[in-house]
């Protein structure tokens, strides 16, 4: 049964009165009109909500519970219009983003902590996800937002660039060329180097045969796998590897990270897309948040102050 919204109005502020002429004034009524609505909303409802005399007004049971329950839907409204005008502003919502697993060593992390600080009212949903598989969840509406690697996101997608970073040497701490700050990619080739599986890190495979393309050498692939695999592979001596530069977080007790420079030095770029038709605000507050972190963080850049154990990027 739906009651006219006006009687439960006039009812609210005849119970918060408990005085008819008072309740009048308020709310710009003569008292008949004002007595008639609420006896129609007694009928509707089919109790009695007052307790009329010539000296006072008192709420009934019934009518002190519709009292309470109009009062809790005031609230509600309140809060309804609150979370609405939110997620219009991208304050407030839902919002999936698809992640390529490379992408958790870059500057994601920080940019999801700043974004959960933030929006609070926004609900973050994280699909780890093959950067090939991406284009096609964002089609389908089951992503807001990839986070992936560039060749893999079609023109009507509008990928746009977020994160760049440098490629690096990754080899043990006891590596001669652990000490250096700098080799050239003719020198990585001197060494047998661990690379990357054509089926599951093609991006980097992409990347590492354009590098030893530039440098007109040959490449001694000893073994090939997908990060962070491929570090636990250098670790175990099987080779060098070539990554990317925020990686050198890891495993820095044993292994140090060397930049690279002249022919075939190549930076991994990291872009966001999203369906044109998709309308969630949130998308926007998230990149702007990427871009920012980005602009403090540029490139990784080489020559900051070198790690325990590691050489400086």
């Amino acid at each position: 049964m739906l009651i006219d919204s006006r009687l439960l109005q006039v009812f609210a502020v005849v119970a918060e009165e408990l005085h008819f002429g008072r309740a009048a004034q308020r709310l710009h009524l003569s008292q008949p009109p004002l007595s008639q609505s609420v006896r129609k909303l007694e009928e509707a409802l089919g109790v009695q909500l007052l307790e009329r005399t010539t000296r006072s007004v008192r709420l009934t049971s019934a009518g002190a519970e519709l009292q309470r329950r109009i009062r809790r839907m005031e609230t509600e409204h309140e809060a309804t219009v609150r979370q609405v005008r939110q997620a219009a502003s991208g304050e407030a919502g839902h919002l999936t983003i698809g992640l390529t697993p490379s992408a958790a060593y870059s500057n994601v992390p920080q940019a999801l902590f700043a974004f959960r600080r933030r929006y609070p009212g926004v609900v973050l949903d994280l699909l780890e996800m093959n950067s090939s598989e991406m284009p096609d969840a964002l089609h389908r509406q089951r992503l807001d937002l990839a986070l992936l690697r560039p060749p893999f996101a079609d023109a009507d997608l509008a990928p746009v660039p977020l994160y760049s970073e440098p490629m690096v040497l990754a080899l043990r701490s006891d590596h001669p060329l652990a000490a250096k700050r700098w080799v050239t990619m003719a020198q990585v080739l001197d060494l047998p180097l661990v690379g990357y599986a054509r089926d599951r890190s093609r991006y980097f495979s992409q990347v590492l045969r354009q590098m030893i393309e530039a440098a007109g050498k040959p490449a001694d692939i000893v073994q090939e796998s997908m990060i962070p695999t491929i570090l636990t592979l250098v670790e175990a001596g099987f080779g060098a590897a070539v990554v990317p530069a925020s990686l050198g977080r890891m495993r820095m007790d044993i292994l140090s990270y060397v930049g690279i420079r002249g022919p075939g030095a190549f930076r991994a770029e990291l872009a966001a897309a999203r369906h044109p038709d998709n309308p969630n605000p949130s998308i926007d507050a998230f990149v702007a948040i990427m871009r920012e972190i980005s602009d403090k963080h540029v490139g990784m850049r080489a020559g900051r102050p070198r790690p325990a154990g590691a050489a400086a990027l």
